[in-house]
């Protein structure tokens, strides 16, 4: 199915009148370059995602290029000084071989320094699940740092550092440095704020592999069109 009939679709079912009031909702589509090329491999974020949200929770499912399945639930807190949001997300993986499917529980703890910039910590636990398929199990332990700042009236700008340790370095080629089981990534987002009905932006970034001192550079762009 073609993207823009999926838009249209998703949009019959957010657009509504009837939408109870502090009920938001939207589809966000991207599409990820990784060293100038489109990316259609198992590290792929490509894809078209809907999301709901109400008083604090939310709800969304993506499906990307690579036939995966994210079904993510989080509940985002606000306290007097800061915020707090707890999320778990299940990747379903059935459609492609040799893959298994994913648990992910992550925290994060996020607030306003001085009203200089915004910044949060995201703390998270990515599992492997047994699928049956006699892989191994990946084990990893991920953070999130990030801080971000509404730069003009138009765009806002983040910048984030994400750091990955493998618990599992069987899950790493043998044919690799299995020595090698964490990496750190770097992210740069523009974000672009005062367009009606549309939300769109621009991610660059560097990423590393485990086992190997290769990194990559890629790139991003995706709109959101909230409801």
């Amino acid at each position: 199915m073609k993207k823009s009939a999926i838009v249209l679709a998703l949009t019959s079912v957010f657009a509504t009148n009837v939408m109870a009031e502090g009920l938001s909702g939207g589809v966000e589509l991207d599409a990820k370059f990784v060293n100038g090329q489109t990316e259609y491999t198992t590290s792929n974020g490509s894809g078209i995602k809907a999301f709901v949200g109400y008083e604090g929770f939310g709800a969304s499912a993506k499906r990307k290029a690579n036939f995966e399945n994210e079904y993510n639930f989080n509940y985002k807190h606000d306290f007097t000084n800061f915020w707090l949001k707890g999320e778990y997300e299940f990747v379903d993986k059935k459609s492609r071989q040799a893959s298994n499917d994913q648990n992910k529980f992550g925290v994060t703890v996020g607030g306003n320094v001085a009203d200089l910039f915004d910044t949060s910590l995201r703390l998270r636990k990515d599992t492997d699940l047994n699928s049956g398929n006699g892989t191994e199990r990946s084990d990893i332990y991920r953070f999130d740092l990030a801080a971000g700042k509404q730069v003009t009236d138009r765009m806002y700008f983040r910048a984030k550092v994400v750091g990955q340790k493998e618990n599992n370095d069987k899950t790493i080629a043998i044919t690799d440095d299995r020595n090698k089981d964490t990496i750190y990534n770097v992210e740069l987002r523009a974000t672009f704020t005062d367009i009606q009905n549309m939300v769109p932006y621009v991610e660059v970034g560097n990423e590393g592999k485990f086992g190997t001192s290769t990194r990559n550079t890629y790139g991003k762009v995706g709109v959101i069109f909230p409801f």
